[in-house]
């Protein structure tokens, strides 16, 4: 004999919403204004939500808990497909694409998404995409999108993210407009690509306002490094943002060739240099890789 789920006793019909997989879950939050309350109310935990934005759709990758298997949610403007070990189609008359993005935000995660993997799509679906998600922890532009996008792409959602991670160099070495991108109110940048090193100069690093900045490689100099150690150890009582700056150099790094005329002591077996206003810096170099840890 059938149950009626909503006659349940409240004890009871918790009970059974933390027993329902996850698409069993979210088909029931579809029924009506009570459900997709009592499935807010349940806070299921769920693993951080992945979000793949195509021309066409918009995929949602969900985990709970524990689970490794993932469900994938592929929406289209007025239906989805959930997709698991067979997939189902899922109809909603009154839901355009929008209504099924703030619902599933709604009853999994709160207003912020995880991981935002942005592929190329029309320019005008960019602005479509601002409104879908206004913060993200995690953005990601697409190594296969064109340049032109990227830099298009990261203009218009920049402010919607913590973490950008850029994997295409986009810059004309011509005209250093890196320094732009490094200038913005950002929490943390990453651009990386293996193939086209990244052009950086000193002045670059003296005007940096990423507080945790990736470049991964980038042509700079230890002679150039050498130079910012000692400017920013002059720079008593001047405030500098970044707390992280991680590059990584073509060739080798030549640690006495970035530590050279530079007053410092032996921390943990790295360099430290520490002003006179009390700031510190912790230096790691291995290999092409050198890493500055900005403390104080």
């Amino acid at each position: 004999m059938p149950i009626r789920l909503l006659s349940l006793p409240i004890d009871d019909l918790q009970y059974t919403l933390n027993c329902m997989d996850i698409g069993d879950l979210i088909a029931f939050s579809l029924c009506s204004k009570r459900t997709k309350n009592l499935v807010k109310a349940s806070n299921r935990k769920m693993r951080p939500i992945e979000v793949y934005v195509k021309e066409n759709y918009i995929r949602f990758e969900i985990r709970e808990g524990n689970d490794y298997e993932s469900i994938s949610f592929h929406i289209f403007d007025f239906y989805i497909k959930l997709i698991r070990k067979e997939f189902k189609v899922w109809r909603k008359r009154e839901f355009t694409q929008i209504d099924w993005i703030a619902h599933f935000i709604s009853i999994v995660n709160g207003s912020m998404i995880d991981y935002l993997n942005i592929d190329t799509v029309s320019l005008s679906y960019l602005d479509a995409v601002y409104q879908f998600f206004p913060k993200c922890h995690r953005l990601d532009i697409n190594e296969r999108s064109s340049r032109e996008f990227t830099k298009i792409a990261f203009w218009k959602l920049y402010p919607i993210a913590e973490k950008l991670d850029i994997n295409k160099n986009i810059f004309d070495n011509d005209e250093n407009d890196i320094s732009k991108y490094l200038a913005l109110n950002l929490t943390e940048l990453s651009f990386i690509d293996w193939q086209k090193p990244f052009k950086l100069e000193l002045e670059d690093l003296l005007v940096l306002n990423i507080a945790r900045l990736t470049i991964s490689p980038t042509n700079i100099t230890e002679k150039e490094l050498n130079r910012f150690l000692k400017l920013w150890m002059k720079g008593n009582h001047k405030f500098y943002r970044p707390n992280n700056i991680r590059l990584s150099l073509r060739n080798l790094v030549n640690r006495e060739e970035v530590l050279r005329g530079v007053k410092y002591q032996i921390v943990s077996n790295r360099p430290q240099l520490k002003r006179a206003d009390g700031k510190e810096v912790l230096i790691t170099i291995r290999g092409r890789c050198v890493t500055f840890n900005f403390q104080g």
